[in-house]
């Protein structure tokens, strides 16, 4: 019987494994037998849907964990601003904990409080960190730390060098007590994740990337990011060498990391200057004149640190960005920003008001899919591709999903001033200079038994995941997903 143990680190890079390989000899002994490397993400590559499509096999249209922007909580679901939970019985370690494997299952996001399984499930409050245990008299000999929160004044007094060691030990402690008790029991499945890759990267991606614009030059800061590939590697190293010889060792990430752009698309100024967007008559006298940056009482960096879960949402005062000086009820069509400051955004389209005013809601979604793939900057599209939403995925709660969803170049991200250019820039010292980018990483080890069974055009998926994760423990569930198992029994093997 095949034991499966996971390691998943929010925010691993394909790329940035490939710089830093060379310092890294367990990942890259992994890379070199791996047949995958590359993941591509869900659509945004973003922490609910990318995680939930990972967990479930499912694409966010049919899972519903999705990650709208906060005005737009009640689209989906998000009435209260929590985060989005899973539902339990839905993800592969659920179907292999009904199947009778005995699995432990450590840290998963969004799934809170815990839930029986067949063996031992910890979570972490999305909201204060508190700890969940499933059974509940299941006692630890090891805290299993949440990760520290980051201050606003901390960022501001440029108290990082702190929050950095913060981060390296918490995750330390995490890692010693999933060590534990993947030595406790041969667990059929064990499944660790870590997440502190991810925010030492939204912190300090400008530090070490001497080609953004926000470099500051040379700091301590400078190898922030590969000192923490580095203990990321460590920790690999640690987990192979507890493993019997025959156990497959995966290492997952949904998404990768890159640079945040300092360009804005203005895709709602846009939407004004055609007349499908109105702004309210009490706002527009104040908008009505060129000026550049924000109109909010909070700084872009507030909104972008509470999303990727840097500071608490509670503690920032009330924003006003022009997005909440948009008329709702007269505007036929606005733009909105999927997976925090990246790339990826959609066109809401408001059909009621659009019939209203003897449009036709089909018609005028393809003029717009056509007019905003066309828009260019000095001859270069601005959109790598525009395509309505079912189009890319299917599912009960598509219609929680932009009626368009877009890509645009990789250079520039969904801006939300109005009354300025199509195009702006943004200064370039940013408190948050790093952003999810879709390729993640999958890496399996220790294949004896299995050989992929996709060729090099398929594109692997986060939906792939759980998929192949219950192939390799032998589970062939009933279950439909929207990805599909990378590996097979070896031939000769299926016929003996």
């Amino acid at each position: 019987m095949t034991q499966v143990v996971i390691l998943g680190f929010d925010g691993m890079d394909a790329d940035l494994l490939r710089v830093y390989g060379p310092a890294l000899p367990h990942l890259r002994r992994l890379m070199l037998e791996s047949p995958f490397l590359e993941l591509t993400s869900s659509i945004p590559p973003d922490t609910f849907p990318a995680w939930g499509s990972l967990y479930t096999g499912l694409n966010p249209a049919n899972h519903g964990l999705l990650s709208l922007p906060p005005g737009d909580a009640e689209q989906s679901g998000n009435r209260d601003g929590e985060p989005p939970a899973l539902t339990c019985g839905t993800t592969f370690w659920d179907l292999a904990s009904a199947s009778g494997k005995r699995i432990c299952v450590l840290n998963p996001y969004l799934a809170y409080p815990a839930w029986p399984v067949n063996g031992v499930m910890l979570a972490l409050s999305p909201r204060d960190g508190s700890l969940s245990i499933a059974p509940d008299e299941y006692e630890l000999s090891l805290a299993f730390p949440a990760l520290p929160r980051l201050a606003e004044q901390a960022v501001r007094r440029d108290e990082l060098r702190t929050f950095y060691h913060e981060l390296v030990s918490c995750t330390l402690q995490q890692a010693a007590l999933g060590l534990e008790l993947l030595q406790q029991e041969s667990w059929d499945l064990f499944f660790l994740q870590l997440n502190a890759l991810d925010r030492v990267q939204h912190l300090f991606w400008h530090y070490s990337d001497l080609s953004d614009p926000a470099y500051p030059g040379q700091s301590e800061h400078l190898t922030r990011i590969q000192s923490f590939y580095r203990l990321c590697d460590r920790i690999v190293g640690e987990v192979r060498a507890a493993l019997p010889a025959e156990s497959v060792l995966i290492v997952v990430s949904p998404y990768g990391h890159g640079r945040r752009s300092h360009q804005r698309v203005n895709l709602n100024e846009w939407l004004r200057q055609q007349g499908l967007l109105i702004v309210q008559a009490r706002s527009s006298r104040l908008l009505e004149r060129p000026f550049s940056g924000r109109l909010s009482w909070r700084s872009d960096s507030d909104e972008l640190l509470a999303h990727v879960g840097l500071i608490a949402r509670e503690r920032q005062s009330p924003g006003r960005s022009c997005s909440r000086l948009i008329d709702e009820e007269r505007s036929l069509v606005r733009a909105l920003g999927l997976g925090g400051d990246g790339p990826f955004g959609g066109l809401v389209l408001h059909r009621r008001a659009i019939e209203a005013q003897g449009h036709d809601y089909e018609e005028m979604r393809a003029s717009l899919q056509e007019e905003i793939q066309s828009l260019r900057s000095r001859g270069r599209p601005l959109l790598r591709w525009v395509r309505k939403r079912e189009e890319i995925y299917q599912g009960r709660y598509l219609e929680r999903l932009p009626d368009l969803l877009f890509e645009l170049q990789s250079d520039f991200a969904l801006g939300d001033e109005l009354y300025v250019p199509l195009l702006t820039t943004q200064p370039g010292r940013r408190t948050v200079s790093g952003i999810h980018r879709k390729d993640g990483v999958l890496l399996i080890g220790n294949l004896l038994h299995h050989e992929p069974r996709v060729g090099d055009v398929h594109e692997i998926t986060v939906m792939d995941v759980a998929p192949t994760v219950l192939s390799l423990l032998g589970l062939h569930n009933a279950v439909r997903f929207d990805g599909q198992s990378l590996l097979a029994l070896r031939a000769a093997e299926s016929l003996s």
